[in-house]
């Protein structure tokens, strides 16, 4: 019996030169604990970094392409990190107004008054899918969304109004 156990132990030190048997524990199961702690982790955190949401719920109209784009008025439009900054700086007020931006994503305002700086947050957008643009912010997982054009939409027979988009200085 006992050389059994010599012999035993003799091909256990071939398989594992250095003589780290610590490699051979296992877990109950068949698996390591560290290895299923690890795994766990590793889908949290890709659970936690997803990408850009998608609510069906919150589709909007497609862009007004056939209202075309009128005058430019002076809104001026900001990013600042993953909100969008509007100045009204024009005398004119706007009640019930869409926001456009890029000529996809959509974002209703009750009013928008002469003078004020509204500061919305860039992931209440969405298209007519019902996808946002990527916000921005230190756990995205894409490029934020450029604010190239955007544009104000105060009826549904009036030419859009453009607006003075300001780029990112990163941008460039």
């Amino acid at each position: 019996m006992r050389r059994a156990r010599l012999r035993y132990h003799a091909s256990i030190m071939k398989a594992f030169p250095s003589g780290n048997l610590r490699q051979m524990v296992r877990h109950p199961n068949g698996r390591r604990p560290g290895t299923i702690l690890l795994a766990a982790l590793a889908l949290l955190a890709m659970a936690g970094c997803g990408g850009r949401r998608y609510e069906p719920s919150q589709a909007g109209p497609p862009y007004p392409e056939a209202l075309g784009q009128g005058s430019v008025i002076t809104v001026q439009v900001f990013r600042d990190g993953g909100d969008l900054i509007l100045v009204n700086a024009s005398p004119q007020s706007f009640e019930e107004l869409d926001v456009w931006v890029n000529r996809r994503y959509l974002l209703q305002l009750d009013r928008l008054a002469a003078g004020e700086t509204r500061r919305v947050w860039f992931g209440d957008f969405f298209d007519q899918w019902g996808e946002t643009p990527v916000a921005g912010g230190f756990f995205r997982t894409e490029a934020p969304t450029p604010s190239v054009l955007v544009q104000l939409q105060i009826d549904e027979t009036s030419p859009l109004l453009g607006t003075v988009s300001i780029p990112d200085e990163n941008r460039f």
